[in-house]
């Protein structure tokens, strides 16, 4: 901190003093300061609730500690990553990058007397490095339904955990088929942020159309998206994941060239908070993907328990029984593992090395 300034977890600020110390818009919900080497969040739960949406703790914590999920910049429409609309997130996935730490403040009131909002330190945060974002469908302030892009922040040093920020379980089991939006994946493979994405080359035509699509809830025609070159600083883990990304789209394609409705269901499971959301699911024949990067048996037993999990919720209203399950991997597996799938009623499409698609029941 500059001039001798400092603000502890749990301190309450007026906007102005938060600038003096961390820099940034003195106005916008995503304030980057290259200056200060930060981003500063703001959380306001009563602008958030007239937008759909709410800030706030998981509950549930995984072996890596709490998390605190943030929503990006964008009151109307899908959010982005893209453009001057998508500046924002943009600083936020990229933070790390670019030598910056997230700090994160929530509304807390106002100055007596006065007209001037207050807002609470929270900490010093980073994105989760597994998943550090995940789309999710709501509404915007017009109540028009939209693509969100939330953040997983985990806290980085000393943080306050207030009660009073901490999500609301759902009071019902619910699986809301949505459409496909921004996917995870998908931008891992074109853009930035600490230990799980790569650096492509944004100024590649291929790379930026498919981070441009991903945005606008568009699919990048396969015949457009050649297969990038990873870079050799690229983690096993996520060049897996970068074609993970590519087998997903490559066959959304194929399946939307055949009529098909394609999209996901995002699932809330009654006293979470948490919300899960699948890979793929094929409307038009009751079919649930789960996708991997690889074909070796550690992932084909991952896809194969999540589609175990996510099979009891996933229903249509037309449909009495529930979804076919079936594992899309990037090539064959060994037999004894397709055994496996057989076992549990779950079905195998695998790409082929001429570039199309097989199935093995």
């Amino acid at each position: 901190m500059t001039g001798g300034h400092v603000i502890l977890p749990g301190e309450i600020r007026t906007r102005a003093e938060i600038h003096a110390v961390f820099g940034g818009s003195p106005q916008r919900g995503i304030a980057p300061s290259i200056e200060k080497r930060s981003v500063v969040l703001f959380s306001d739960p009563e602008e958030a609730a007239v937008r759909g949406y709410r800030d706030g703790w998981l509950a549930e914590e995984d072996v890596q500690g709490p998390i605190y999920e943030y929503t990006g910049a964008g009151s109307n429409g899908d959010q982005t990553f893209v453009g001057a609309r998508g500046s924002g997130n943009r600083a936020v996935l990229r933070h790390s990058q670019q030598g910056r730490m997230l700090h994160l403040f929530v509304r807390a009131g106002k100055v007596p007397g006065s007209g001037t909002k207050t807002h609470r330190y929270v900490g010093m945060f980073t994105l989760d490095d597994e998943l550090p974002f995940v789309p999710r469908q709501g509404l915007d302030e017009n109540g028009k339904k939209r693509t969100t892009i939330v953040f997983r922040l985990r806290p980085y040093g000393q943080f306050e955990r207030s009660h009073t920020d901490v999500l609301t379980p759902a009071r019902h089991t619910t699986a809301e088929f949505v459409p496909r939006a921004v996917t995870i994946d998908m931008l891992q493979s074109a853009a930035v942020t600490k230990g799980t994405f790569v650096a492509p080359d944004l100024r590649s035509a291929d790379t930026s159309a498919m981070l441009a699509a991903a945005a606008k809830g568009k699919l990048v025609q396969v015949n457009k998206v050649h297969t990038p070159e990873f870079p050799r600083s690229a983690s096993a883990a996520t060049t897996v994941r970068q074609r993970r990304a590519l087998l997903i789209e490559s066959y959304v394609a194929y399946l939307e060239s055949q009529g098909h409705t394609v999209g996901s269901f995002q699932i809330k499971i009654k006293g979470k908070t948490s919300t899960l959301r699948t890979d793929l699911f094929d409307a038009t024949d009751h079919v649930l993907y789960e996708a991997q990067g690889a074909s070796d048996r550690d992932s084909v037993r991952l896809a194969l328990g999540r589609l175990l999990d996510y099979r009891r919720y996933v229903r249509q209203c037309d449909r009495q029984h529930a979804p076919d399950t079936v594992v899309l991997l990037p090539g064959r597996p060994d037999r004894d593992v397709e055994a496996l799938l057989k076992d549990h009623e779950t079905s195998l499409v695998y790409r082929t090395k001429g570039g199309g698609f097989e199935k093995s029941l």
